[in-house]
């Protein structure tokens, strides 16, 4: 085995290497299956969520993972708000409480329109923890450059049954889908909600 600074004449073969990876955003408007994962942040309930830097608001911080077509192993990730001290936090409440309701949807078979019991209960979580490891058909979107910062992929629209793209996929099976992560010794309070948002 050679050092590190010593000279020799062995051959090094990358013929069998992979090739580099292209990491230029996702095309706007590609539909993929992608695999949720949620990324905890020791706030809010059972530490699921992630505290803002201010204080004033929390969110779920997903992770998603392409694994079908020419993009399968592509990442990307979007902040879903929770709850917040602003009207414009809870109308961002409001998208991600529709957003979640068609993850739920697309990762389950429910259609939007359908009120029997069933898609009832199928809307339901026991905990933010339920949506870890969900599988999805997702349109996925481009946010534009800004500040400095590349073009970069988000979670456009979740493809739920009632459209030509969904398709159903399969749900790898979690030993403990709604188990809370470790908490850290530290957890800062809880953040302050004004009365109109109670």
């Amino acid at each position: 085995m050679s050092k590190i600074g010593e000279t020799t004449m062995t051959t090094h073969d990358f013929n069998d290497a992979e090739t580099q990876r292209n990491f230029d955003v996702i095309p706007d408007g590609t539909v993929a299956t992608v695999r949720m994962t949620i990324r905890p942040g020791s706030a809010g309930e059972g530490g699921w969520l992630r505290r803002s830097k201010d204080g004033n608001s929390e969110a779920l911080d997903c992770e998603f993972v392409v694994f079908d077509g020419p993009f399968a192993k592509r990442k990307f990730w979007t902040l879903f708000t929770i709850a917040g001290i602003t009207p414009g936090h809870a109308e961002a409440a409001n998208i991600s409480a529709g957003k979640l309701r068609a993850i739920l949807e697309s990762a389950r078979g429910i259609k939007p329109d359908d009120k029997s019991d069933t898609a009832k209960q199928a809307r339901c979580m026991q905990s933010y923890g339920d949506l870890n490891g969900l599988a999805f058909i997702a349109r996925i979107g481009v946010e534009p450059p800004q500040n400095g910062y590349k073009a970069k992929n988000r979670l456009d629209h979740v493809v739920t049954p009632d459209e030509k793209a969904w398709k159903q996929v399969t749900q790898e099976p979690a030993a403990t889908p709604s188990a809370a992560p470790a908490k850290p010794a530290f957890i800062p309070a809880k953040i302050n909600r004004p009365d109109w948002s109670k």
